[in-house]
């Protein structure tokens, strides 16, 4: 594995693949670089494709207190040690927050943005919601079982999503308490009013299942006040991990995406 020191504590773990023109896809919440491994390979016929372990993620240090924008430096300072002026940036869940709070800030280093199932507020209450729904099927299990036992509910391809979860935990198991840091980081985030945001043209897409609970606004609306150039793709047959559920139609998708951009 490939690491590169962001300061004297954190170390974060990375892949990268391929030549090309730089895409970097950042995983989601408890995931980890392994979940990218089927879409880096693909990608990387002709594109460099880095995937990384977030803060706190996977084989990157860990640590008792983080905040998103501390991932959002994480990635300017490794883009910088790994010589990455600019790139194709997409994330899912967790991934696309940090995408999007990244391009916010250092627009000029960002290609293109594409988030998946993305949307914050939405992440942290609508799980906490499936939770109390089931709280009966749930009950005496943790987070992990609970998870577990309510993928029926956040994903349409169950088959595809196992593996994928499997994958990731096989690479990686995360802790119930680093699960928490991760969480509060996400929860204790406070967004800047939407009329101090930069408008930013940066193309940009949102991608979105129209079977995930997670996510009640799947067109994003609050969105376009400030990202001027916005995509939105609804996938009818995914829930939370539209990338995973229908792999052949997001890749080409995506790649119609990224050559209408370059």
């Amino acid at each position: 594995m490939n690491k590169v020191t962001i300061n004297p504590q954190i170390q974060l773990t990375y892949q990268i693949e391929g030549k090309g023109d730089p895409i970097i896809l950042l995983h989601g919440l408890d995931g980890n670089l392994a979940g990218f491994e089927d879409l880096q390979h693909q990608l990387a016929s002709s594109y460099n494709v880095l995937t990384y372990d977030l803060r706190g993620h996977g084989k990157s240090s860990k640590s008792e207190s983080y905040d998103l924008n501390d991932h959002v430096e994480d990635l300017k300072i490794l883009m910088e040690k790994l010589n990455i002026h600019e790139a194709h940036i997409l994330g899912h869940d967790l991934g696309g927050v940090v995408a999007k709070l990244f391009t916010d800030k250092y627009a000029y280093r960002v290609k293109s943005l594409t988030t998946i199932a993305s949307k914050k507020d939405d992440l942290i209450h609508s799980f906490t919601q499936l939770l109390i729904q089931y709280q009966d099927d749930i009950a005496g299990f943790n987070k992990s079982e609970a998870y577990i036992l309510l993928f029926s509910k956040l994903f349409r391809n169950q088959e595809k999503t196992m593996k994928w979860y499997q994958k990731q935990r096989i690479y990686s198991t995360k802790s119930e308490d680093d699960s928490a840091v991760a969480i509060r980081s996400l929860i204790l985030h406070k967004d800047e009013p939407m009329y101090l945001k930069k408008r930013t043209c940066v193309p940009t897409l949102l991608i979105n299942g129209e079977h995930d609970p997670l996510i009640k606004d799947k067109n994003h609306f609050k969105l376009e006040a400030h990202f001027l150039n916005v995509t939105k793709k609804i996938f009818e047959h995914s829930g939370h991990a539209p990338h995973i559920e229908e792999p052949e139609a997001f890749m080409n998708y995506y790649l119609n995406f990224l050559k209408s951009v370059s």
